[in-house]
């Protein structure tokens, strides 16, 4: 299998801890905004760490090829270099903790395995193996223009490949990869034009538990094949690859059992070495942990002494401010409705006034005309019996 349950097991038991602590990482990084990214720096880690598993498992389908059809012992040993050297320096390049300095760096060394193709062609290096070695290459460029074009909508694959081969170019590799130079030199001047500083972005970054848990599960898938190609290059290079066909010729048995006795004391300190480094890993995780605790802690005090007290001093003094402008408000107010209610009162009772005076005016005239009418009429009926009574001694007079 590729991932055996076991270790999947022991790995999760070993850094469930540190997933309760884990947090959010940026956005983006440093190196990410001299670019005209716009994907984020999670989504660009995740995209990044899975080419690690595809182009080792690209080499080393490639390799294997090779050494299955190939007779001439030169190009299968180089094949074994490739294997040996090629593929730890991939997941080297790969598992960069900035994902665009991983990036970069991977499809660095993907430029400068072609120029090394192409040099080996002239050492005798077969146009179909020269063939096959061009696909995978042509594989991975393709998996990283993939990245590229949907990592924003103003990236520029082009012309990202020619400055790169064309930094390549200035620093090949030979078989050991052991003189290869990355690309920190060309992120260092790329982003110092761009106006940032490719290494200290690179280096502020620190390593997500996936992607320790990605490196584990990659270490241990290709450590027992890196021991495996190792000992065919060892045998090669000793000149024991080749048994005679004569079973009699014991004396390169012999030679083979002493180099076996000679590698017996390594593997038996293999399991020290992988407790030795399970041991750094764990202590890494502890003080990745230590250093998030205290940070958090940091800011939550921060956070309670200094922009709680703050912010509620601000809030209250906000408050008090609106609470005495309504009160202002409310008091205007008032005195308006206040000053309005009084001008209405004071008209009411003109009016009103002036209504008594005409109702009592209009009175009075009643009164005095129909004073006016009693006295013409008790006038009338005085003049009236007056009149009679003159007339009746005037009869009587007769």
């Amino acid at each position: 299998m590729r991932h055996s349950p076991p270790m999947r097991a022991v790995v999760a038991a070993l850094l469930i801890p540190a997933a309760a602590c884990a947090t959010k990482g940026p956005r983006e990084t440093r190196l990410m905004k001299s670019t005209e990214m716009t994907i984020s720096a999670a989504a660009l880690r995740v995209q990044v760490r899975s080419l690690a598993d595809r182009f080792s498992g690209l080499m080393e389908e490639a390799g294997e090829e090779v050494l299955l059809t190939e007779d001439d012992s030169i190009r299968r040993r180089n094949a074994l270099l490739w294997l040996t050297n090629g593929i730890p320096a991939m997941q080297h390049a790969l598992f960069q903790p900035d994902p665009l300095a991983a990036l970069v760096d991977a499809w660095f060394l993907v430029a400068q395995m072609r120029d090394y193709f192409d040099r080996a062609a002239d050492r005798g290096m077969g146009p179909d193996k020269l063939q096959l070695v061009t696909r995978v290459l042509d594989n991975m460029e393709a998996d990283i223009k993939l990245i590229i074009d949907n990592a924003g909508p103003n990236t520029n694959y082009e012309r990202g490949r020619q400055l790169i081969y064309e930094k390549a170019s200035a620093h090949p590799i030979d078989d050991s990869f052991a003189s290869r130079r990355g690309s920190a030199a060309f992120l260092a001047e790329f982003t110092a034009r761009a106006g940032g500083n490719a290494l200290k972005s690179i280096g502020s970054v620190t390593e997500t538990i996936e992607d320790l848990v990605a490196r584990i599960d990659i270490n241990a898938e290709y450590i027992p094949k890196l021991a495996r190609w190792q000992a065919v290059l060892f045998t090669m290079d000793a000149r024991y690859d080749s048994i005679p066909d004569d079973i009699g010729h014991l004396e390169h048995l012999e030679l083979v059992a002493s180099r076996v006795e000679q590698l017996s004391p390594l593997v038996e300190s293999l399991p020290g070495l992988v407790a030795e480094e399970r041991v750094a890993v764990l202590a890494a995780l502890d003080g990745y942990l230590t250093r998030t605790l205290e940070f958090v802690n940091q800011q939550r005090d921060t956070v309670m002494r200094q922009d709680l007290p703050a912010e509620r001093e601000a809030v209250l003094a906000a408050i008090r401010e609106e609470r005495l402008a309504v009160l202002e408000a409310i008091a205007t107010e008032r005195g308006i409705v206040l000053a309005a209610l009084r001008e209405e009162r004071a008209a009411t009772f003109e009016d009103l006034d002036r209504l008594m005076d005409q109702a009592f005016t209009r009175e009075v005239n009643k009164l005095f005309t129909r004073g006016l009418i009693l006295a013409a009429i008790i006038l009338g009926g005085f003049a009236a019996i007056t009149f009679l009574g003159v007339r009746a001694l005037n009869r009587r007079a007769e």
